[in-house]
Protein backbone atom coordinates (compact mmCIF):
# COMPACT_ATOMS: atom_id res chain seq x y z
CA UNK A 1 0.00 0.00 0.00
CA UNK A 2 1.24 3.27 -0.91
CA UNK A 3 1.08 6.76 1.45
CA UNK A 4 -0.74 9.40 0.41
CA UNK A 5 0.94 12.23 -1.07
CA UNK A 6 0.13 15.28 1.40
CA UNK A 7 2.54 17.41 1.60
CA UNK A 8 6.02 18.25 -0.34
CA UNK A 9 8.64 15.38 -0.21
CA UNK A 10 12.34 16.69 -1.38
CA UNK A 11 14.93 13.94 -2.13
CA UNK A 12 18.45 14.00 -2.91
CA UNK A 13 19.39 12.18 -6.23
CA UNK A 14 22.53 10.17 -6.70
CA UNK A 15 22.36 11.64 -10.41
CA UNK A 16 24.58 14.80 -10.89
CA UNK A 17 24.74 17.32 -13.55
CA UNK A 18 27.97 18.46 -13.62
CA UNK A 19 28.98 18.54 -10.16
CA UNK A 20 25.81 19.49 -8.79
CA UNK A 21 23.24 16.61 -7.53
CA UNK A 22 19.35 16.98 -8.72
CA UNK A 23 16.62 17.79 -6.04
CA UNK A 24 13.56 15.83 -6.88
CA UNK A 25 10.47 17.37 -5.19
CA UNK A 26 7.05 15.64 -5.25
CA UNK A 27 4.31 18.35 -4.11
CA UNK A 28 0.49 17.74 -4.04
CA UNK A 29 -1.36 20.46 -6.08
CA UNK A 30 -4.82 21.62 -4.51
CA UNK A 31 -6.62 18.10 -4.41
CA UNK A 32 -5.59 14.75 -4.45
CA UNK A 33 -6.17 14.04 -7.79
CA UNK A 34 -3.23 15.97 -9.63
CA UNK A 35 0.98 16.34 -8.02
CA UNK A 36 3.65 18.06 -9.37
CA UNK A 37 7.11 17.16 -9.57
CA UNK A 38 9.65 19.43 -9.35
CA UNK A 39 13.49 19.17 -10.51
CA UNK A 40 16.53 21.31 -9.82
CA UNK A 41 20.12 21.37 -8.87
CA UNK A 42 21.45 21.54 -4.89
CA UNK A 43 22.41 25.28 -4.38
CA UNK A 44 20.21 26.80 -7.44
CA UNK A 45 17.37 27.97 -7.27
CA UNK A 46 15.72 27.72 -10.98
CA UNK A 47 13.10 25.08 -10.45
CA UNK A 48 11.47 22.94 -13.51
CA UNK A 49 8.19 21.91 -12.81
CA UNK A 50 5.61 19.53 -14.45
CA UNK A 51 2.88 17.89 -13.58
CA UNK A 52 2.36 13.65 -12.91
CA UNK A 53 -0.43 13.66 -15.29
CA UNK A 54 2.02 14.49 -18.19
CA UNK A 55 5.11 12.70 -17.26
CA UNK A 56 2.42 9.58 -17.47
CA UNK A 57 1.57 10.30 -20.56
CA UNK A 58 4.82 10.85 -22.03
CA UNK A 59 5.92 7.67 -20.09
CA UNK A 60 2.78 5.50 -21.76
CA UNK A 61 4.09 6.89 -25.60
CA UNK A 62 7.76 5.72 -24.84
CA UNK A 63 6.82 2.33 -23.43
CA UNK A 64 4.55 1.82 -26.61
CA UNK A 65 7.07 3.02 -29.01
CA UNK A 66 10.21 0.46 -26.84
CA UNK A 67 7.25 -2.45 -27.19
CA UNK A 68 6.72 -1.79 -30.59
CA UNK A 69 10.56 -1.89 -31.53
CA UNK A 70 10.88 -5.18 -29.20
CA UNK A 71 7.82 -6.47 -31.29
CA UNK A 72 9.67 -5.63 -34.90
CA UNK A 73 13.11 -6.81 -33.88
CA UNK A 74 11.79 -10.08 -32.26
CA UNK A 75 9.53 -10.86 -35.62
CA UNK A 76 12.79 -9.85 -37.39
CA UNK A 77 14.88 -12.12 -35.49
CA UNK A 78 12.17 -14.89 -35.64
CA UNK A 79 11.34 -15.49 -32.00
CA UNK A 80 8.18 -15.39 -30.92
CA UNK A 81 6.62 -12.12 -28.80
CA UNK A 82 5.19 -14.26 -26.19
CA UNK A 83 8.54 -15.41 -25.39
CA UNK A 84 10.17 -12.25 -26.21
CA UNK A 85 7.84 -10.08 -24.08
CA UNK A 86 8.72 -11.85 -21.14
CA UNK A 87 12.68 -10.36 -21.76
CA UNK A 88 10.98 -6.88 -22.54
CA UNK A 89 8.96 -6.53 -19.37
CA UNK A 90 11.83 -7.59 -17.23
CA UNK A 91 13.56 -4.68 -19.02
CA UNK A 92 11.15 -2.39 -18.51
CA UNK A 93 10.49 -2.69 -14.88
CA UNK A 94 11.28 -1.50 -11.61
CA UNK A 95 11.90 -3.80 -8.79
Amino acid sequence: MATKLTKPVHRETAKCVGSLPVILTIAPLGSQSEARIGLRLKGQRTQYVVNVSDIYRVAAMWHGQKEAAARKQARREGIPWKRAKLAFIAANSIK
